[in-house]
């Protein structure tokens, strides 16, 4: 069974969203997006996993105010403690202006990829606490959201009780 077969099992939903149209997106971003958030998004929507984890959706819109999957605002990328990392090692190998943001917590906590490793498929995805570091998990958006619902991860990967729950909710913004 696929990770993403496996996800479905433990993540419901009434809705799900229209297929969107990767290829403008993919020009408007000047880049391709995992395979496994674009059947995510198929599948789900954008929209939040139980009121506490949102997942956002590219668009090719320009609204600031909008939550879209995105790269780190500049005024962001100027602040010192944004650049702090779980493994030294990693503040040698990526920035923060690497993350491209594809969700986030209640807890602020914002969820993304490291788009300068490999293909999409192959981009880890990387975590920053609320006042925290950034750590990088070796697995794909899916495989994340798996393991976090599935309590899979040695310890919490974020601040919200989602952890270990067994299954969750997602409702369609």
């Amino acid at each position: 069974m696929s990770v993403f077969e496996q996800l479905q099992q433990v993540l419901t939903s009434s809705d799900a969203e229209k297929e969107a149209n990767w290829g403008e997106i993919s020009s408007f971003y000047d880049i391709c997006f995992p395979s496994d958030y674009m059947n995510f998004l198929a599948r789900y929507g954008s929209g939040e996993i139980e009121e506490m984890l949102a997942v956002f959706r590219p668009t090719s819109g320009t609204d600031p105010c909008a939550r879209r999957t995105s790269r780190l605002p500049a005024d962001v990328l100027d602040l010192p403690e944004v650049n702090e990392w779980s493994d030294p090692r990693q503040a040698e190998l990526y920035e923060p202006a690497d993350v491209m943001v594809w969700g986030e917590t209640v807890e602020a906590d914002v969820l993304g990829w490291i788009t300068t490793s490999g293909t999409p498929d192959e981009w880890p995805v990387a975590v920053y606490t609320h006042g925290g570091e950034w750590t990088i998990f070796d697995c794909t958006m899916t495989e994340f959201l798996l393991k976090l619902l599935t309590g899979a991860f040695e310890k919490n990967p974020t601040g919200i009780p989602l952890f270990g729950n067994g299954s969750a909710h997602f409702t369609v913004e």
